[in-house]
């Protein structure tokens, strides 16, 4: 739900997951291979054609892949290129 929030407006994953209680003590490898999982299939699904009945599906998952993208980039130390 994270990328959804930021993605509306809201803040950034990170900042909203790292002092959560259930951040506490998780494996920062693991989070960020869940993050990039994430990306992955919100960017995959993005690419299928709508379902009947769903045009704006792929256009959000599509935005909710970039905002997971931006997240593993953030979690990996990369700055975008307006930072």
């Amino acid at each position: 739900m994270l990328p959804s929030v930021a993605m509306q407006g809201g803040p950034a994953p990170e900042s909203v997951f790292a002092p959560h209680p259930v951040a506490q003590g998780a494996d920062e490898r693991a989070m960020t291979t869940t993050v990039l999982g994430l990306a992955a299939m919100f960017l995959r699904q993005a690419r299928r054609p709508a379902p009947p009945g769903l045009p704006t599906l792929r256009p959000f998952q599509q935005a909710q892949g970039e905002q997971t993208l931006a997240w593993l980039k953030e979690r990996l130390g990369e700055r975008s290129p307006a930072q």
